[in-house]
Order: C-alpha cells, then sequence, then structure tokens
C-alpha cells in the first residue's frame, strides 16, 4: 500500500450535472469511479480495491459449495441457436461477426456454455450432483443505462449453475444457493429481503431475487413483516381469504376514491370478481382505479402491507 499522499484519487468538489441517485454522486466525488461513455465506467484505485474486497467474500462462501470457473466473454452462435435464446435475447445481447463473417456475441450469463461443458465431459450419474460458479465480465445492451452503476452495459457477475440427478437433488442445490447468498449480503452489510420472482428469459419454475430497499430503485415489491412474504410486483399473489380482502379493499378505496369518483363503480365491479377469486394480484388495483402513487401507497399501508422501490 502506498502512503496516503502518492495515492490516486481525484475527488470532484461537484458531482456532474447528469449524476442524480446518491450512490452515483458519492462514487464520482470520491474518486472511484469515471464514466467512459453511456453506462460504461473505468474502476479507478479505491473502486478496484472495493470491488476486489466484495470478490474475495463472494468467493470464500461459494467455494464452500462450488468450484470455479473462468469462461469466455466472447461467445459463438451455435449454442445460444441450440438453446433458442439467440433470438430470445432480442436487443440486450450485443451481437458481432468476425472477419470470416461468423455470428459471435458478448456474454451477458453462460448457461449454454456451462451446458456445453456438462454435455461433453460428465458422463455418469456418479459425478452427480455439480455446482459451476465464476466471476466475470458481463455485457448488456442496456436501452437506458442510468444511475452510475445501477444499470450499465458492462458489468461484474458471479454466475452460478448446478447439475442435478433428480428434482430433489436440485432443490437441494437451490438451498444451498440461498444459504450462501444470505451469508454474502449479511457480510456486505446489506439489509435484504428475499423475493419471489419471474424467472424471465432464464426459465425454470421457482426464481428468487434478493433486494435491497433503495429510493433509485426501479422495481417494486409486496412484503408483510407479519407472515414474511415477500414477492416482486408482477409475480405477486393475495394471501388473504378473498372475502376477507374483499371487505377491507373495499372500505379502503371508498376512502380514497373521492378524487376518482368515476373510477369507484368499476372498482366495485373489480371487488365481485375478486370474491370469485379472479383477480390475478393486487398489481390490477394500480390499473383499475388509476390512482397516483402515494394514494396507491395509502392503501397499501392501511391493508398493512409494505409497498415500497426496491433495487
Amino acid at each position: 500500500m502506498h502512503r496516503w499522499s502518492k495515492l490516486f484519487v481525484p475527488t470532484l468538489r461537484e458531482a456532474p450535472a447528469d449524476a442524480e441517485v446518491a450512490s452515483h454522486i458519492f462514487l464520482l466525488r470520491s474518486g472511484y469511479i469515471r464514466q467512459l461513455g453511456a453506462g460504461i465506467y473505468s474502476y479507478l484505485f479505491l473502486g478496484q480495491r472495493s470491488i476486489n474486497k466484495i470478490i474475495g467474500i463472494v468467493r470464500e462462501e461459494m467455494d464452500k459449495i462450488g468450484q470455479e470457473f473462468y469462461l469466455p466473454a466472447l461467445l459463438p452462435r451455435e449454442p445460444w441457436e441450440q438453446s433458442g435464446r439467440w433470438t430470445g435475447m432480442g436487443d440486450n445481447m450485443f451481437r458481432l461477426k468476425d472477419r470470416k463473417g461468423a455470428d459471435l456475441c458478448l456474454g451477458m450469463t453462460h448457461e449454454e456454455i456451462m451446458t456445453v461443458i456438462a454435455r461433453s465431459e460428465l458422463r455418469s450419474y456418479k459425478q452427480l450432483p455439480q455446482i459451476w460458479y465464476q466471476i466475470q465480465t458481463k455485457f448488456r445492451d442496456e436501452p437506458r443505462p442510468k444511475s452510475g452503476l445501477l444499470r450499465v452495459r458492462q458489468f461484474t457477475m458471479k454466475d452460478s449453475y448446478s447439475f442435478d440427478i433428480d428434482k430433489a437433488g436440485l432443490d437441494k442445490s437451490f438451498d444451498l444457493h440461498d444459504a450462501v447468498y444470505r451469508k454474502i449480503f449479511t457480510r456486505c452489510g446489506l439489509k435484504f429481503v428475499a423475493v419471489e420472482a419471474d424467472s424471465g428469459s432464464m426459465g425454470g419454475s421457482q426464481s428468487q431475487e434478493f433486494m435491497v430497499y433503495t429510493d433509485a430503485g426501479e422495481d417494486l415489491i409486496t412484503s408483510c413483516p407479519i407472515c414474511g412474504y415477500a414477492a416482486n410486483l408482477e409475480k405477486a399473489t393475495s394471501r388473504l381469504d378473498p372475502i376477507v380482502e374483499m371487505e377491507r379493499l373495499y372500505k379502503v378505496i371508498n376512502a380514497e376514491c373521492d378524487a376518482n369518483p368515476a373510477r369507484l363503480e368499476e372498482a366495485k365491479s373489480e371487488l365481485v370478481k375478486l370474491q370469485a377469486g379472479d383477480a390475478e394480484n393486487l398489481r390490477i388495483w394500480h390499473e383499475m382505479i388509476a390512482l397516483s402513487q402515494k394514494q396507491f401507497d395509502t392503501i397499501y399501508a392501511r391493508l398493512g402491507v409494505e409497498f415500497g422501490h426496491a433495487l
């Protein structure tokens, strides 16, 4: 370690005008990062030192359940064609051609590549289960890079993959990862919540996200401090008895719809559907009643359900 007076830590008196999120402002002003382009950042000395400490925690915990690999970031088209995700990833994937005209891409995830290795190297069920992970640079062609390091085009990611002999083995691997992730986030000092989530392009029958509450977040979750239930808004369902929930929502909506009297009858109609069990999730109220965010937050508060922005 050099003396502090010899370190390169270029601080700023004022943050750039386009820096709005607190974390982005602090990282720029304290000399951790500098922006090279939209969603592209250079990690300076303090930034890289911090990243290395985080990687050290992740690697130490992941080594307890898995084996570390390092796969290429430049990938051929063929494995992605076989999985159907060459087109499925859409514009989020960076695509390019080599000098011979062969299609390539920059990896945004590595399920296909891990599967290629497993398919050619695992020859017996006796070799299962296997948990392989890597800590590597990933690329995503974000349409609107913003919020500093929260939404970028190049980033470092720990991705892990398990190969199991049956569903029971898969569930065990899932639980091992769940326990390790909780240890990692706890060691990093994060106050997190585990929520049910949509698997999206990754696929699978079950998905769980770990989120941190922040005003800069773009995801919405519902959570109950009493029963511990939490889910991404796209995945959330009500655990209340439909009739009980109908009665509670009816009282709340009657109190909150004064600003939108024309919507009141529509809301009552939806309550009838809820009693019959036709409502998919609570997001329908935001769409049907057309309340402001503040009013919607009030409804959730009165229902005893925490409703907030999360990262």
